[in-house]
């Protein structure tokens, strides 16, 4: 989450022109209350176990920005629409604008020096490159991992989600409020225009929480009912005197931000999980924005709150691409975990103090005409797009890890350009080579064009992440089978007799996710052998069966990878000087073969007997070349056998081409059975 609720910080610019009053005058409380709210997303991202609830954060953030812009809007009263607009964007872009330029430029030159390309880059650059122009919520509501999914942490863009919901709700609401604004009186369905869209809005949080969650989290529909609850307390201030019991309300209010900081992780979200978040926030703006001081509007209007309050849309544009780093580097642990905080509080000062507020109070700029701040803006935006660009296209030439040395780490297919000495065999040539399966499929994607090309093979290629065939642990997901019936009937309807096809997979038990610094390996071992029941291993031979039956029916020849060794950490994440003492790294990137053999043996049983079965079948092992006598290496030698946990590198793929080639020769050759 992001600090997107950045947007509530307080307007204090000057007087635009003469057209328009003096800024409403500053409420400390307000600030309080920001900091009380980005306190708890910054604690709930560096340890989510400290604070639970603590994302909720940024929906109190939104209740208290609709509330803000509402102020900052009705002081335009006699201003026309088209004055009123192009003074309240001119604001926010130099409110908003300069300080996430900034930040974004500053993170995607950190992230060339310091973060090692993998798939998921392309996810992270996404984010980032949306993020310039407000759209990163909706490229996060696409992708694969949601909000709390362990791969999120390491994308250093993952909290201008909010900035996206704040901006696009400002395309929105400022036409709503100038309807209310100039017609309260005169039309009667004007008062009814905003309720009624928070109602529905909060109608679809709720349906879509449960339908589509990664929408309802990211998406402006689901979110518009919070940043208008703020608007519409606004406007139930501004036609009702206020009454005198304040602190009672404030009370209220804090008890239901608890409650919500309890109750929202066991909660759908947005709705019903921040609804008492939401309610809180609003008895609290009620409460300190009442004429008079009550004692918690002075105890959130203190000054070391009301200075965190005022830092913290740079805290929140800062907190997270610092933490995402330190996850990459370091790790956060130790004395880094007490450094962030002085880290994080000197950047925010020198973002605030340096970017924030000067360009926010600039005399040229604010002498200007609106719709000439925002001309200016357009480029400015576009060169930031275009030096991203250059970050992400030369990581290779800057970048301080060893993975910058592509040829070696990535599994790619072989340029047409770089050299390769042929193989005379005669018995491939003019072959078809089908290759199908999961992410451990493409990661063969070296070895396959290398031998294609060597031999004068045709490759053709299907893979989809997590959709494995024959995966000998269990049945593959339900949500695999549509991918895994389409490849199959690719093969049948393409393949000739004497065609090849190699179905490649992981099969093994993932080691991801275990603490090993605290967990011993040999219970977690056994834990992981445990988990294939006899159902299991029935649905793997059942389906084992009907792929392979359809298979054979072809006349192809069919080729499958034995498991091969995997790790307990990956090796582009521990092979450089800045990150080989990250927790992450603690299993070590290497481990005994004993164990690796322990780990496939139900799965090496369930090949022999199916090779028993299936003339047409060969089983190839790599794990022999792979690993010595004792120890399999995810580096060996200095040379990455493994990109991460359980993929194979470039050079691992090099280090197996003529073993592949040889087992496709003798496999062609062998007389049918």
């Amino acid at each position: 989450m992001t600090a997107a609720a950045v947007v509530m910080l307080s307007d204090r610019s000057p007087p635009v022109a003469c057209m328009f009053p003096p800024e409403r005058s500053h409420n400390a409380a307000i600030d309080g209350l920001r900091a009380l709210a980005v306190l708890a997303v910054v604690v709930f991202h560096t340890n989510a176990t400290w604070l639970p609830g603590g994302f909720t954060g940024v929906d109190l953030f939104f209740v208290v920005s609709g509330f803000v812009i509402s102020q900052s809007l009705a002081l335009r009263t006699h201003a026309s629409l088209g004055a009123m607009l192009l003074d309240f964007y001119r604001r926010r872009v130099l409110r908003l604008l300069p300080a996430l330029l900034v930040m974004l430029m500053a993170t995607f030159v950190l992230s060339a020096l310091f973060i090692p390309r993998a798939w998921r880059n392309e996810q992270f650059d996404q984010t980032g490159w949306a993020a310039l122009v407000g759209f990163s919520n909706i490229v996060l509501a696409g992708q694969q991992d949601d909000y709390f999914s362990p791969g999120a942490e390491l994308n250093p863009f993952l909290h201008t989600w909010t900035l996206g919901v704040e901006e696009q709700f400002y395309l929105v609401f400022p036409l709503l409020f100038f309807v209310w604004l100039r017609g309260r009186e005169h039309w009667p369905w004007s008062r009814w225009l905003l309720p009624v869209l928070t109602l529905l809005s909060m109608a679809w949080a709720g349906w879509q929480a449960q339908t589509a969650p990664a929408a309802a989290f990211y998406l402006l529909p689901a979110r518009f009912w919070e940043l208008a609850a703020g608007a519409l307390l606004y406007q139930w201030m501004h036609a009702r005197t206020p009454g005198k019991n304040g602190d009672a309300v404030a009370v209220i209010g804090l008890v239901l931000l608890g409650a919500g900081v309890v109750t929202a992780p066991q909660l759908a979200m947005p709705v019903p999980g921040v609804l008492a978040t939401v309610a809180g926030t609003l008895m609290l703006l009620a409460s300190v924005s009442a004429p008079g001081t009550s004692r918690i509007a002075r105890a959130l209007g203190c000054a070391p709150l009301a200075y965190l309050g005022r830092l913290s849309y740079s805290l929140y544009l800062w907190h997270w691409p610092l933490l995402v780093l330190l996850r990459w580097t370091y790790g956060l642990h130790g004395v880094a975990l007490w450094l962030y905080p002085v880290l994080l509080l000197a950047v925010s000062a020198v973002s605030y103090h340096f970017i924030e507020r000067p360009l926010r109070n600039a005399a040229p700029l604010l002498r200007l005409a609106p719709a000439k701040v925002l001309a200016m803006a357009l480029p400015l935006v576009a060169l930031c797009g275009a030096g991203a660009w250059a970050a992400v296209e030369y990581h290779e030439q800057v970048s301080l890890s060893v993975t910058r040395n592509s040829y070696a780490w990535q599994a790619r297919r072989y340029p047409a350009w770089r050299p390769l000495e042929p193989v005379s065999a005669p018995a491939l040539e003019g072959r078809r080579l089908f290759v199908a399966g999961d992410s451990h499929a493409a990661a063969y994607r070296t070895m396959t064009s290398m031998v294609a090309r060597q031999t004068g093979m045709e490759v053709h290629q299907q893979d989809r992440g997590g959709c494995s065939f024959v995966n000998l642990l269990r049945a593959s997901p339900v949500d695999c089978q549509d991918f895994i019936e389409d490849a199959l009937s690719t093969i049948e309807s393409e393949a000739r007799p004497g065609d090849i096809v190699l179905l490649a997979a992981l099969r093994m038990p993932e080691l991801r996710g275990f603490d090993w610094q605290q967990q011993d390996a040999q219970q977690v071992y056994r834990q992981l052998l445990a988990e294939r029941t006899p159902t299991d291993a029935q649905a793997a031979r059942d389906e084992a069966d009907h792929v392979l039956g359809r298979l054979q029916t072809l006349g192809v020849h069919v080729v499958i990878d034995a498991p091969l060794p995997l790790f307990k950490a990956g090796a582009y994440r521990c092979s450089d000087w800045f990150n080989r003492h990250n927790p992450a790294c603690a299993g070590g990137l290497s481990m005994p073969r004993a164990d690796l053999d322990r780990l496939r043996a139900p799965q090496m049983a369930l090949l022999a007997e199916l090779a028993a079965r299936y003339p047409s079948l060969t089983v190839w092992d790599p794990l022999p070349l792979l690993c010595g006598p004792d120890t399999c290496s995810a580096v060996e030698d200095g040379e990455p056998q493994f990109f991460d946990n359980d993929h194979l590198s470039g050079h691992g793929n090099r280090v197996l081409l003529p073993s592949f080639r040889q087992t496709l020769i003798d496999t062609v050759g062998r007389a049918p059975r």
